[in-house]
Formats: C-alpha cells, structure tokens, sequence
C-alpha cells in the first residue's frame, strides 16, 4: 500500500489511514525535487507508510500514488502541511532534508520542530542535510545541544532513521 498525501488534500487520519505517516520537509522553491527520491527510497524499505509531499509539482510517478481526498478543506497549501506536520510529530516522522536551496520556511519549521521536542519527547523528526545548505554547521550545533540530535549527511541515511521512527512506540 504505497500512498501519499499531496498539497491541500484532506483525509480523515484515524478513520480512513491508521499507518505511521512521513511528512518530508524540506526545500522545495529552487530546490531539485528530493522528494521523488526520498519517496522511492522509502517505498523500496516500507510498502506500509504513507507519505505527505509537499511539492505541488509532483511528477506523474508521485501523481499516481496520490490518495483520494477532499481538496477544498484547507484554505491554503500552510494549513495543510501544519495539520501534517502535526500527525507525524506522534504517528509517524517529520523527515527534514536540508537541500541546498534558501529553505526559508524549512527553517521555521525546524526550529519549531525543536521547541515541540524540547516539550514533549515523543516528537518524531529527524533531520539530514547537503553540507552547502546555508549555515548548516550552526543548525547542527543547535539541533545537538537542543534535542541531542544530530545531522545526517546522506538522504538514504536520513530516510532510513525516519523509517526507524515509525516503529518505535512513544515513551
């Protein structure tokens, strides 16, 4: 059951979808679609999970595996990756890749992602980075001191710590 979640389609989570969920978060303005690549490698790993991309531009690849939803309950392309993000924080993973690209908001969800973990410890994330994205060294230094995490330096080592997330029950 290989399936994903694209921008502004709703379904109801427990009800119609109880697997761990990957929320990629990254990148995507002036970035390569990491994505695609993130999504086939996991697929490769774990056929269960779903996945919610939130590159609008999705490939037909990516397309095809689209889950049927409601596309008119999110007012904007925001309120659908906080309400996401949300869900993998506790059923599932938020997997950041840190692609060389501005990643203004991946920044701001980081640093929220780190401040959630820092008040409740069963916040899933994980985070890997192309060591020339902007300041990657002082994110490092951060997400260790903060949450004692550390950055991976390839997208399959990355995806593959996600995976291991979404087996692992909450404290």
């Amino acid at each position: 059951m290989t399936k994903i979640i694209l921008p502004k389609t709703y379904i109801e989570y427990n009800k119609q979808i109880d697997n761990p969920l990957i929320f990629l978060a990254g990148p995507i303005r002036h970035a390569p679609d990491w994505q695609e690549e993130a999504i086939k490698y996991l697929f490769s790993k774990n056929k269960n999970i779903i996945i919610a991309n939130p590159r609008w531009n999705a490939s037909k690849y990516i397309s095809s595996l689209a889950i049927d939803g409601r596309t008119d309950f999110f007012t904007r392309q925001r309120a659908w990756e906080k309400h996401y993000l949300n869900i993998a924080f506790q059923n599932g993973c938020v997997l950041f890749w840190l692609e060389n690209a501005p990643g203004l908001m991946t920044r701001v969800e980081l640093g929220q992602s780190m401040a959630h973990y820092q008040h409740d410890k069963n916040t899933k994330f994980c985070v890997g980075g192309d060591k020339k994205f902007l300041d990657i060294e002082t994110i490092r230094y951060d997400l260790l001191t903060d949450t004692g995490k550390n950055i991976f330096s390839t997208l399959e080592e990355t995806c593959n710590n996600a995976l291991e997330m979404t087996e692992k029950p909450h404290l």
